[in-house]
C-alpha cells in the first residue's frame, strides 16, 4: 500500500544528474544511452506526464513516483533490463537519441513548466579518452543549481559511470 499526496514541484526540485550519450566503446556499463534524474527535494514527486526532450524529439514519462533524494535512470524500453542491476530504472518509450558531441535536454513537469535543463558538450569531459565514448558525464554537486559546465565532468567510476546512485564525482562545488 502506498499513499501519495501530490506536492507542487519547483524549478530544480528534480535535476538531470548523469548522461551517457556515447556508450561505445564499452567501459563497463551496458552499451546503451541513458539519462539519470535526481529528486533533490524533500517530497515524493509523481513523474506522470512529465516530458523529456532534446529539441528534436519529445517523450512523455510514464507513471513513476520518485522519492526524496532518490535517483532514477531513464532509458529506452529495450535497455531497461540491462540497467536494472544499477538501481531504479524507468522505461521510456521514445527515449530521445542523445547526440555524442552535445545536446540540450529539457525536463518538464505535467503542466509544461521546465524543471531542469542541461546543454551538455563533449568538451565537458576535459579528458580525450573519456570524450571518445563509454564514459558518462556526471553532475558534481546537485545542490549547486546555478553552475553549468563547471558542475559537470566525466565519471570517475571504473565502470564508466554510476547510474542509479550518487555520482562518482560527487563533491561540494
Amino acid at each position: 500500500f502506498f499513499y501519495f499526496v501530490p506536492w507542487p514541484v519547483s524549478f530544480k526540485d528534480v535535476v538531470i544528474s548523469e548522461i551517457l550519450a556515447d556508450p561505445s566503446p564499452v567501459v563497463g556499463l551496458p552499451e546503451a544511452e541513458f539519462a539519470e534524474v535526481y529528486n533533490r527535494s524533500a517530497n515524493a514527486i509523481d513523474l506522470s506526464d512529465w516530458t523529456l526532450t532534446d529539441g528534436n524529439s519529445t517523450t512523455q514519462l510514464p507513471s513513476c513516483i520518485l522519492l526524496p533524494r532518490d535517483y532514477l535512470v531513464l532509458v529506452a524500453p529495450a535497455n531497461a533490463p540491462k540497467f536494472a542491476p544499477f538501481g531504479k530504472v524507468l522505461s521510456v518509450i521514445g527515449f530521445p537519441s542523445l547526440n555524442n558531441a552535445g545536446d540540450k535536454l529539457i525536463l518538464k513537469d505535467a503542466d509544461g513548466a521546465t524543471v531542469d535543463s542541461v546543454s551538455y558538450n563533449v568538451s565537458w569531459f576535459d579528458d580525450g579518452e573519456k570524450a571518445d565514448g563509454g564514459w558518462s558525464l556526471e553532475l558534481i554537486d546537485p545542490e549547486n543549481i546555478c553552475a553549468d559546465k563547471t558542475n559537470w565532468r566525466g565519471a570517475d567510476d571504473a565502470a564508466g559511470g554510476s547510474p542509479g546512485k550518487q555520482n562518482s564525482v560527487f563533491a561540494n562545488n
